[in-house]
Formats: C-alpha cells, sequence, structure tokens
C-alpha cells in the first residue's frame, strides 16, 4: 500500500452498513476511534498495524482495549494472525476498491440464539451484506468515495436486528495480549447513575466539609447536607443537567459552584432555613445566616459588609455606617412608662 499524506474521506462514510451498525452500538466513541485507526494505518508504508502497535496509540480517549474492540467486532479490517489492515481502500482506485474486499470473518462472537431462525431471513440478510460490500465505495459513475444506501425497508429490518443484539460485545481472545486485555477491561470503572454519584457526595468528608466552609453557611449545610443534595437533584433535573454528571469529579465540581454562585446559594439557603423552621437542633444556628459569602468577603444583598461587623441579626437589618451598627426592622421599640 502506498504511503499517503492525505485519504479520501467519503462524504457518506458513515452510511456503510458496518460503519452503521458501529454507530448504533458504540456512538460518537467508537466512530472517531474507527477513524483515528484509519488515520493511523494511512502513515505506515505497507498500509498494515498490529496488535502490538496498538500500545503506542494508547493516549487519552482511545485506550488499547477499546480499540481492539472497534477492529475484531465490526468487520471493518481484515486481520490476518498478529496484523490488521482496513476492507475498506480510501486512496484506490474504482476497481480496486471493496469490490474485491475478501469475505471477513466474523468477530463479533454472535451465539446461536442470535441468528436468525429461518433460512429466508438468513438468505435475505446474507444477499444485503454481499450487496453492500460490493458497491460501498463507488456510484454509477465509478466516482471512489460514494456509498449506495440501501432502501428504508431493509434498512429498517437490519437495524431492528443490531438494536436485538447486546451492546457488550465479546473481544475474542488473541495471543499473549489476553491477560492485558482482561486486565484493562475489568480496570474500566463502572457506569454509574447520576443520582448515585450526587448521593456519593456525602461520603468523602473532607471535601465536604471545603464545601461547607467555603458556601458562605457552613453549620447549616453540614448540618442539612443530605437535604441539601435532593434539592440540587431538583435543580439538576429542572436544567436538564443528568448527562453532564458522568463521574464523581463532575458531580463534586457541579455541586460546589451550585453551593457558592450567588442565585443558586442564596436559593439553597433559604430552602435549608426553612426546613429547620420548628425543628430542634443540637447545633446552635449558624450566625452569619443572614449573610452571603462573595469571593471570601461577607456581603447581604449585594452589599459589602465590614470585616469587624457582627453578625447580620435578621434578614431585613442593614448596617448603619453613622452610628457602626446593625439596624433592623424586627428591634421591637422600648416600651414608655406610664404617668400616675
Amino acid at each position: 500500500m502506498k504511503k499517503f499524506a492525505w485519504f479520501k474521506h467519503p462524504n457518506d462514510l458513515s452510511n456503510d452498513k458496518r460503519l452503521s451498525a458501529l454507530i448504533d452500538h458504540e456512538g460518537g466513541r467508537g466512530y472517531g476511534t474507527y477513524l483515528y485507526i484509519i488515520e493511523t494505518l494511512h502513515i505506515q508504508p505497507d498500509g498494515k498495524l498490529s496488535f502490538q502497535q496498538l500500545n503506542t496509540m494508547n493516549r487519552k480517549g482511545f485506550g488499547k482495549a477499546y480499540m481492539r474492540k472497534i477492529i475484531q467486532n465490526y468487520k471493518l479490517f481484515i486481520i490476518k494472525g498478529e496484523e490488521f489492515e482496513s476492507t475498506i481502500s480510501y486512496n484506490s482506485p474504482a476497481k480496486d476498491s471493496m469490490e474485491t474486499a475478501p469475505n471477513l470473518p466474523d468477530n463479533s462472537q454472535e451465539t446461536d440464539e442470535e441468528l436468525p431462525e429461518n433460512k429466508e431471513t438468513l438468505d435475505k440478510n446474507k444477499e444485503m451484506e454481499n450487496d453492500d460490500n460490493s458497491q460501498n465505495s463507488n456510484n454509477k459513475e465509478g466516482k471512489p468515495g460514494f456509498t449506495r444506501v440501501r432502501g428504508d425497508k431493509s434498512r429498517e429490518e437490519q437495524r431492528r436486528e443490531d438494536e436485538n443484539r447486546n451492546n457488550d460485545f465479546v473481544v475474542e481472545k488473541n495471543g499473549d495480549d489476553d491477560g492485558e486485555l482482561q486486565a484493562a477491561q475489568n480496570a474500566m470503572p463502572p457506569f454509574r447513575p447520576w443520582r448515585e454519584l450526587i448521593d456519593s457526595l456525602a461520603q468523602d468528608s473532607e471535601w465536604k466539609d471545603r464545601v461547607c466552609m467555603t458556601s458562605g453557611f457552613s453549620s447549616l449545610l453540614s448540618r442539612r447536607f443530605k437535604e441539601a443534595l435532593e434539592i440540587f437533584k431538583d435543580h439538576v433535573l429542572l436544567h436538564g443537567k443528568e448527562k453532564s454528571i458522568d463521574s464523581p469529579e463532575e458531580a463534586r465540581n457541579y455541586f460546589n459552584n451550585y453551593t457558592k454562585e450567588q442565585r443558586t446559594s442564596q436559593a439553597l439557603h433559604a430552602a435549608l432555613l426553612a426546613l429547620d423552621v420548628g425543628q430542634p437542633s443540637a447545633t446552635p444556628p449558624d450566625p452569619h445566616r443572614y449573610e452571603q459569602l462573595v469571593n471570601g468577603r461577607r456581603t447581604y444583598l449585594g452589599c459589602p459588609i465590614p470585616d469587624d461587623a457582627p453578625p447580620r441579626p435578621d434578614a431585613t437589618a442593614f448596617w448603619n455606617e453613622a452610628t457602626h451598627s446593625w439596624s433592623s426592622q424586627n428591634t421591637a421599640p422600648k416600651p414608655q412608662k406610664r404617668h400616675t
């Protein structure tokens, strides 16, 4: 294979039967990983890579185990021993395109239960596969890079069959990499729902103490931390941010910003105060519960508070610069003496 500084990318590459199945099962990550492998293949003098070279290709977002899964499970590569090359020839003329591509072994390791149950369906699927292999990269005029898309009916039938298969493909074991591949798969963290990730925040005591200290209502938040997490879940649902919380780090960062940002912090503070109404507490109330901490500075209603000022006594109090003290509308007037 001649080494090219570039290769032709068909404008409807994703309509190829195998790439369509790849996208259905793996999404954008799988499609991006496939193109990353193709790019690396096209800088090789012979257009081939070995499974050992996946070690050097391993980088953030492109794990070795995941790349091997893409190579083996979707019939997009011709595997010969420890080497593989692309099934689709991107830079070859029309006559050297996929029309002459050899039949590939089924690396997806489908079980008997996953295969069509009757001969008519089996023959139909085989005909669809042969039709796609013979016309994948050329149109009527012989221009490379065009794919003839199957009719809507056959496409929909194939999609339903793909959806019926298990998304978790079994990677075929091969050579000395078996142990390393299995270890990599076991090391991958399991998927955790966003609600579970938020609930786990209460278990990180050191991080929890720091968040409470920087919130501006530390004792109240610490005392009502679990209730605060439930209020935070409602906030996440309201703003449609469930998919953005996909790791413990994302959950911590989001909640930390939630307790610091002035608008959301004030709303959380008010909600937690309402929970405290009429309920005895073993700890004294937060003396600064009627204040907000913004960028390390005490404030109330957007106004700064002098550093040496005592805590704001209630929600109606304002700082009197003339008397250098708090004035409040809730201060009851002193009773007048009656003259007899």
